[in-house]
């Protein structure tokens, strides 16, 4: 047959199979793949005379990214049950190739990816920063069905291999080393010399994890991850607590037992709504990445400015210079620049310790930030990135003292989270390079951005700051120049109702459990303190003004604030912080004015106030579409991910 996936040579007394799917950027496992490689592995078979396989991607960025989830996403019964088969049968007959075998790993390594390479004697990994691994299914919905969830436990032990399989963890390679999900991380160049090393060793000799996986042992494991699964996800999500069973139960049984538990499971899951949602979800996130926004091409940026060193303005400091963009980090306040530098060298001492990035990575990041609390040239900026106080006389003059110091093409943006940009377009010159960029805290965990177009930005600064966000690693949604733009005009109605609950003598723990067991990822009381009662209120007042018919600032908000109550940063709202424990704040509770219990369907109504709010944002144009609106509120907020966002939710549940 002609290949249209795979490629094999000798190379002396050993083969090298190279994965280079036909006219894609991506190697990924459909039938007709999976069909090429299980003829190629019955010719390979054939030949014991073989020292050794060495697998491969000639693709630049990834190895082999998965299975194919266009595919899988609309498989059902028998023909998905197939193909779970056929993945399981040719990565088995890899595994029990007479000679020994090395995935030999540069770029994108997971799901299926890394299935397959766990069918490998030996895995060895590039350390670019390209190169990832893990299992992700678990995210999606569904279970590693070819093998994952039996064979992890049994390379690392039950105790490591939970935690990644059950988190749906994609990890960096030096990570991936540390975990033992690899062998050896080394540079691209020296892949395959090192894998002729790897031959040498022969056939790898399975681990024995006796003490870890009798009967008795296991049942210990499971009972712990069990509890501690079910106090982060509630029951909410069935696939982790299926691939749990799964690795549980394949520690005590042989392989081909884990195969039929791991087939059964992601049967009966692949039917289930929470995991057509996410996969709706994944397959947004995926659109998000691509879709054109504007007609005209984008412009490269190189070298960035952060106006503002606090908590906002450092966090995307120290984000634009891991993705390698030198920056300026300026604030006329020397404490709070200090401040500020700490904040981002605690923020690489992290990801240092996490080996999210290497030593080497973490000073030439670090090397990137330029601090300055004088004025210094910015005429070499592409792109400034204003993360001052939330006060618009303030930034007017801002934007002013940069329309003079920068270049007439040089992009400027703010961070504002609820101000009207457009206010902001007559202290510019060349108003057409005007654009908001809205990060969320905190800015290395949160994948959204905002991406706010004025009546005067252009379709070239918009397609530019598109695909600067993209190129940054995170994943932009177009809004429009409006009150609170699209996320907190939504999250805003939602938290003001939790306040006036409680306002009327609701039980703060109540109201936060209801959303919990709703699938947020925190009580709209916690989240109220998290993000700063000021700051809340700030955001709360801005839409007041816009909407003074249906939205106002709850009086109790304002009694917590004038009492210096501000939040988890003031050690108090409406929790009391202290001790890494949190416990109702008597002072809140003392300022609710009514008697009023809980209502028992207090989810219904603030799930309600999301969903209403989103489809005003619908009709108003605020988003170009309801998939937008819901995937910005899956990305930050953390909307329950499993129900879709607010509009869907609204529309598989209407009132």
């Amino acid at each position: 047959m002609n290949s249209h996936h795979l490629h094999f040579h000798l190379d002396g007394t050993h083969g090298v199979l190279t994965f280079d799917r036909e006219n894609s950027s991506a190697n990924i496992f459909d039938r007709p793949a999976l069909i090429e490689l299980n003829e190629k592995l019955d010719a390979l078979s054939a030949h014991p005379e073989l020292e050794g396989l060495i697998i491969r991607s000639a693709k630049p960025a990834i190895f082999i990214a998965g299975a194919d989830l266009n595919v899988l996403s609309k498989l059902q019964g028998d023909k998905l049950r197939d193909l779970i088969e056929l993945g399981q049968a040719t990565f088995e007959k890899l595994a029990r190739l007479p000679y020994p075998t090395v995935a030999a790993i540069h770029g994108a390594c997971v799901g299926g990816g890394y299935e397959l390479a766990l069918a490998c004697d030996w895995r060895i990994a590039s350390d670019a920063s390209v190169t990832k691994i893990g299992l992700p299914e678990t995210s999606l919905g569904i279970v590693p069905a070819w093998g994952g969830t039996t064979r992890l436990p049994r390379l690392i032990g039950l105790p490591a291999a939970l935690p990644l399989i059950l988190g749906g963890k994609i990890l960096s390679a030096g990570a991936a080393k540390a975990k033992g999900l690899v062998d050896a991380v080394i540079p691209r160049e020296n892949l395959e010399a090192h894998a002729l090393t790897c031959i040498a060793r022969g056939k790898r000799r399975a681990k024995s994890f006796f003490h870890l996986h009798n009967p008795v042992s296991v049942a210990v494991i499971g009972a712990k991850a069990k509890k501690s699964l079910r106090q982060k996800s509630r029951g909410l999500y069935p696939g982790p607590e299926a691939a749990l069973d799964i690795a549980l139960a394949s520690c005590t049984s042989p392989v081909e037992e884990g195969f039929r538990r791991e087939r059964e499971a992601i049967l009966k899951l692949a039917a289930r709504p929470e995991t057509r949602q996410l996969l709706r979800l994944f397959f947004l996130q995926e659109r998000a990445k691509k879709h054109r926004v504007a007609d005209a091409e984008p412009r490269k940026i190189g070298r960035c400015a952060v106006v503002g060193a606090g908590v906002m303005g450092a966090g995307i400091a120290y984000w634009l210079s891991t993705r390698r963009h030198e920056v300026i980090l300026r604030d006329l306040d020397d404490d709070a620049l200090a401040k500020g530098m700490k904040s981002i060298s605690k923020s690489y001492d992290e990801s240092r310790k996490r080996r999210i990035l290497t030593p080497i990575e973490a000073a030439r990041g670090m090397d990137r930030i330029l601090p300055s609390s004088v004025p210094v040239p910015l005429d070499r900026c592409d792109l400034v990135i204003e993360a001052a106080v939330e006060r618009l006389d303030i930034k007017r003059k801002v934007f002013a003292d940069l329309s003079a110091r920068v270049r007439p093409d040089t992009i400027l943006a703010t961070n504002t989270s609820a101000l009207p940009i457009h206010e902001l377009a007559d202290s510019i010159s060349h108003p057409d390079r005007l654009v908001g960029l809205h990060f969320f805290n905190p800015v290395h965990r949160m994948p959204l951005v905002e991406v706010v177009r004025t009546s005067t930005t252009s379709d070239e600064t918009l397609a530019t700051a598109v695909a600067f966000v993209r190129s940054i690693g995170k994943l932009p949604v177009v809004v429009k120049d409006a009150p609170g733009f699209l996320v907190n005009r939504i999250l805003m109605p939602y938290l003001v109702e939790a306040s006036r609950i409680f306002e009327r003598g609701g039980d703060p723990k109540v109201i936060d459990d209801a959303m919990l067991d709703f699938g947020m990822p925190m009580g709209p009381l916690r989240l109220l303190d998290e993000v700063g009662l000021d700051v809340a209120a700030h955001v709360a007042r801005t839409l007041a003004e816009a909407f003074p018919n249906r939205m106002s600032v709850p009086d109790l908000l304002e009694t917590l604030i004038a009492k210096g109550h501000l939040g988890k940063k003031s050690g108090s709202g409406f929790y009391i912080y202290e001790n890494h424990s949190n416990t109702p704040n008597p002072v809140a509770l003392e300022l609710r004015a009514g008697g009023e219990s809980t209502p028992s369907d207090v989810a219904s109504k603030l799930s309600h106030a999301m969903s209403e709010e989103a489809r005003r944002c619908l009709d108003e144009g605020i988003a170009e579409t309801a998939d937008d609106i819901d995937l910005a509120m899956a990305l930050g907020t953390g909307y329950a991910p499993f129900r879709g966002g607010p509009l869907q939710n609204e529309l598989n549940n209407p009132t």
